[in-house]
C-alpha cells in the first residue's frame, strides 16, 4: 500500500535536538528534507574499513564467533589488519604470478651466478647473451661460432653466446635475464611462505565477523544520526532549530506523540511544486514480496496505486506456464527446502526470496499438473497423469466437438489416421491416433489440440492481465472499459476469419455465430467508447486514444512469449529424453542428467526475465506512472537476531 505523505516544519529550541533526533531515529517515521542540496556526506574512512573487512571476512570459512569483549577502537584496529591483508594477499598473489612465469622463462638455462657472468664480461672481455628461437627454423637457420646450444622447452631452442661485441642473429630473439633460476625459486618461496601465513591469519580473523558487524551498525547508526543533524537550520542567534521533513499521513499522531513533553512544535506545511515527493510504500506479508520485485525495475509515484501483490502473483503464474513442469517443480521445491533446513536464521530479504522460490515451487508443480507436463514425458491419454489433467479433458471435448460434427478437422485428421472412424467419443478418438518416433508412441491430435488450446488460454491471460491494468486506472481513463469491450471482441470475432475453434465453442458455451457477431459488436462499441470517453475526459487529447488500437494488440501478442518459451522447453525435454534412451545405461543417464540440467537453467532464467518483463513492461504500459523516489526514514539499524 502506498501511503499519503505529507510535508512538516519542526522547530524548537536548541536543548532538545539530541533528545528528539535521537527518538526519531529510534521510531523511524521522519525523513528529514535536506536545506543544503548539497551531495551527502561521504562515509568516514572507519566506516569503509569496517565494510570492506566484513565483505573480505564473509568470503572466509566460518569461525566459532569471538566472544570476548571490545570496543570501537579494537574493531578499528581488527579492521585495518584485514584490509591490509587483503591488500598484501594481492600484491603478493601478483607477484607470484609474475615469479612462476619468469621461473619458467629461465629454466631452461639452469642455475648459475650473476657475479660470475659479470666477471666473464669484465675480465674476459666478452658479452654474454641468451637467446631463444623456434624449433622449427632450426634446420634453416645458420648458428654463429659463439653460439652455444642450452637445450629445448616444449617448441623453443635456447642459446647463449659469449662472444667479443653484442650480436643479433636473425630468427632468434634475445632474452634478458635479471635474475638466475636459483635466486628466483628462493624469492617464489618467500612469496608463497608469506600468502600462507597471511591466508592463515586471515581465516583465524573470521571469528571477528559478527563482532564487526555490531560495530559497524552502531557506527553507522551515530553516522546516519550526525548527517541528519546537519540539516538543521539556526535561527534567532542558534536559540532556536528548524527543520523540514516527510512523514506518512497516518503516522501524525506519533509525532506528536514523540514531541510530547518537548519544547518543539510540528505544523504541517504545503508542498512545493518543485518537491520531488517521496513514496512510502508499507508492506506486509507476501504484499512485501511483491515490493522486492518491484523495486528491481521503478519506484511507483505518489499517484500510483501499489503494484506489489499485482505483480507477484501474477509474475508467479507467468514463471509457472514458461517453466510448465511439474517435475521440475518438485526440484525446486527440494531445493528451496533444503536451503530453508539449512539455513533456519534467514532473515529480511533473504528470508523473503527462499518464500518467494518456494512458492514460485508450488505453482510450477501445480501448472506442471493441470498440463500433465512431467520432465518432457510423452504420456498416454489413458494414463492416470493425464486422466486428472483439465487440458486433457478439454482436448477430449475439442475432440468430441469435431467428432460430431464431422467437420474439415475432422476430415483432415480423418485422412492421416483413417482408424479413427471407429471412434465414437473424443476419448476414442484421441487415442486411435497414434504413431511411433524413435520407439516412442506419440498422439499427433493430442499434441495438436494441446498446443491449440494453450495458445488460446495465453491469448486469454493476456486480455485479463492488461483488463485488470485498464481496470486499477479507470478514473484516471475511463476509455479503459472501451478497450476491455475491445479486447474481449476481438477474441470472439478475430476466430471466424482464421477459421479457429474457440474454447467456448467446443464446450458449448456459445456458438461460433453468435460469438462472431458479439465479437464484432464489442469491437465497434469497445473502440467508439474509447474515443468518446477520451475526448470527454481529456478533450482534444482524448484522440490519441485511437494510437492504442495497434499498442493493445500487440501487447496482447506479446503474451505467446509464454506459450513459446515453455513449448521449448517441453521440446528440450522431450529430445534429451529421446536421445538419452537412445543410448547405453550409463550415458543415456548423463546425457538426461545434463540435458534437463541446460533446460532448468534456461527455464529459470526466461521464467524470471520473461515472467517479469510482462508485468513490468505489457501491465505497467496501462497502469503505472514511475519514476518515484522512495521514502527513506532516519531510522536506527539493529543487528539480525
Amino acid at each position: 500500500m502506498i501511503q499519503d505523505v505529507v510535508k512538516y516544519l519542526i522547530l524548537g529550541s536548541r536543548e532538545n535536538i539530541d533528545r528528539f533526533f535521537a527518538q526519531a531515529q529510534e521510531q523511524s517515521f521522519l525523513e528529514f528534507i535536506s536545506m543544503s542540496q548539497k551531495k551527502a556526506v561521504e562515509k568516514p574512512v572507519t566506516i569503509q574499513n569496517l565494510l570492506l573487512a566484513i565483505k573480505i571476512l564473509k568470503k572466509q570459512p566460518g569461525k566459532e564467533p569471538y566472544q570476548g569483549g571490545g570496543d570501537v577502537a579494537l574493531a578499528m584496529q581488527l579492521s585495518e589488519r584485514i584490509v591490509e591483508l587483503k591488500e598484501d594477499l594481492e600484491k603478493l598473489n601478483e607477484e607470484r604470478r609474475v615469479l612462476e612465469t619468469e621461473k619458467s622463462r629461465v629454466a631452461p638455462f639452469g642455475d648459475f651466478s650473476m657475479d660470475d657472468i659479470g666477471d666473464i664480461e669484465r675480465m674476459g672481455k666478452r658479452k654474454v647473451q641468451f637467446f631463444c628461437m623456434k624449433t622449427s627454423r632450426r634446420e634453416t637457420t645458420a648458428y654463429p661460432d659463439e653460439m652455444i646450444y642450452i637445450g629445448t622447452e616444449y617448441d623453443l631452442d635456447y642459446f647463449i653466446s659469449i662472444s667479443p661485441q653484442a650480436i643479433f642473429p636473425p630468427g632468434m630473439i634475445e632474452m634478458r635475464i635479471d635474475a638466475p633460476l636459483g635466486e628466483i625459486q628462493n624469492r617464489l618461496d618467500f612469496v608463497i611462505d608469506a600468502i600462507y601465513r597471511f591466508e592463515h591469519e586471515l581465516k583465524d580473523q573470521a571469528a571477528f565477523l559478527e563482532f564487526l558487524q555490531g560495530i559497524l551498525v552502531e557506527e553507522l547508526n551515530v553516522y546516519n544520526l550526525h548527517c541528519a543533524k546537519k540539516e538543521v537550520a539556526f535561527p534567532l542567534k542558534n536559540s532556536l532549530f528548524f527543520i523540514e521533513a516527510w512523514i506518512p499521513r497516518d503516522k501524525i499522531p506519533t509525532l506528536y506523540g514523540l514531541i510530547d513533553g518537548m519544547d518543539i512544535h510540528a505544523e504541517e506545511i504545503a508542498i512545493d511544486p518543485k518537491d520531488k515527493v517521496p513514496t512510502c510504500l508499507e508492506n506486509s506479508g507476501s504484499a512485501l514480496i511483491g515490493e522486492d520485485l518491484i523495486k528491481i525495475y521503478d519506484i511507483p509515484a505518489t499517484n500510483d496505486k501499489d503494484p506489489s501483490s499485482w505483480v507477484l502473483w501474477f509474475f508467479v503464474l507467468f514463471f509457472a506456464i514458461i517453466v510448465g513442469d511439474a517435475g521440475y517443480g518438485v526440484i525446486f521445491l527440494a531445493l528451496a527446502l533444503y536451503i530453508k533446513k539449512k539455513s533456519p536464521h534467514m532473515r529480511g530479504s533473504q528470508k523473503r526470496t527462499l518464500k518467494l522460490f518456494t512458492i514460485l515451487s508450488y505453482a510450477t508443480i501445480i501448472w506442471g499438473v493441470l498440463t500433465s507436463s512431467y520432465f518432457g514425458l510423452k504420456l498416454a491419454p489413458s494414463n492416470m497423469l493425464s486422466v486428472i489433467s483439465p487440458t486433457h479433458l478439454m482436448i477430449e471435448r475439442k475432440a468430441e466437438f469435431h467428432l460430431n460434427r464431422q467437420d474439415d478437422v475432422y476430415k483432415f485428421w480423418l485422412k492421416k489416421f483413417p482408424q479413427i472412424s471407429k471412434a465414437t467419443t473424443g476419448k476414442e478418438m484421441v487415442e486411435l491416433a497414434t504413431e511411433k518416433k524413435k520407439s516412442v508412441t506419440v498422439y499427433p491430435i493430442v499434441d495438436e489440440f494441446f498446443s491449440n488450446i494453450m495458445l488460446e488460454l495465453i491469448l486469454i491471460i493476456g486480455i485479463v492481465h492488461i483488463s485488470f491494468g485498464f481496470m486499477r486506472y479507470l478514473r484516471r481513463n475511463i476509455a479503459g472499459i472501451g478497450w476491455i469491450l475491445f479486447m474481449i471482441g476481438g477474441y470472439f470475432f478475430f476466430p471466424s476469419i482464421l477459421h479457429a475453434t474457440i474454447i467456448p465453442e467446443f464446450m458449448c458455451w456459445i456458438s461460433m455465430p453468435v460469438a462472431t457477431a458479439l465479437g464484432l459488436q464489442l469491437i465497434y462499441v469497445g473502440v467508439g467508447f474509447a474515443i468518446i470517453a477520451g475526448v470527454i475526459q481529456h478533450r482534444l487529447k482524448g484522440l490519441g486514444e485511437v494510437a492504442h488500437l495497434v499498442q493493445i494488440i500487440a501487447d496482447v501478442l506479446s503474451y505467446l512469449r509464454l506459450y513459446a518459451l515453455s513449448l521449448a522447453g517441453a521440446i528440450m525435454a522431450s529430445t534429451f529424453n529421446q536421445e538419452g534412451t537412445a543410448l547405453n545405461l550409463f550415458l543415456g543417464f548423463i546425457v538426461i542428467l545434463l540435458g534437463h540440467g541446460v533446460n532448468i537453467l534456461l527455464a529459470l532464467g526466461g521464467g524470471f526475465i520473461h515472467g517479469l518483463r510482462l508485468n513490468f513492461i505489457e501491465w505497467y504500459h496501462y497502469c503505472f506512472v514511475g519514476g518515484g523516489k522512495l521514502f527513506k526514514p532516519l531510522h536506527k539499524l539493529k543487528i539480525k537476531g
